[in-house]
């Protein structure tokens, strides 16, 4: 069973916005850092994946992520995301959850094959700038 129910846009003052139902409250601080920090960029979705996989490969040197509303710190051990609110409170996530939560919501911002792809060579592009030959670490596994 996925984190999140679903993301979805709102609508507020004739803008829309990215929103999305965790299943449980633990969850809001993940919502937070796709929701606002990550919003409309699929880009960084795909940037924080790539943090997700270097947790995974053993990378626990790896810089904070400081977004507008969060601060995220991707280890080993899991991923702890802070709310950068007047009461700050740390939630920690398995990688699992994390990368689960990201593949999910790039979906949702790219939703067709035509759009993933694009994303993904924008990606590539900015990478290829230090890597003659960029390669995402989930290109395996991300739905094209």
């Amino acid at each position: 069973m996925s984190v999140f129910g679903e993301f979805y846009w709102d609508e507020h003052q004739g803008r829309r916005y990215p929103a999305g139902r965790p299943r449980e409250e633990r969850f809001l601080n993940l919502a937070l850092l796709v929701t606002t920090d990550i919003y409309t960029d699929h880009s960084s979705a795909l940037e924080a994946l790539q943090l997700v996989e270097e947790a995974r490969a053993g990378r626990d040197d790896l810089p904070e992520w400081l977004g507008d509303s969060t601060s995220a710190y991707f280890r080993p051990s899991g991923v702890t995301i802070t709310d950068l609110g007047p009461d700050p409170q740390p939630q920690h996530y398995t990688l699992d959850e994390v990368h689960e939560t990201l593949v999910q919501y790039w979906v949702f911002l790219c939703p067709t094959a035509e759009e993933r792809r694009a994303s993904l060579q924008e990606w590539a592009d900015f990478y290829a700038k230090n890597d003659p030959n960029p390669r995402h670490p989930c290109l395996d596994h991300l739905p094209l």
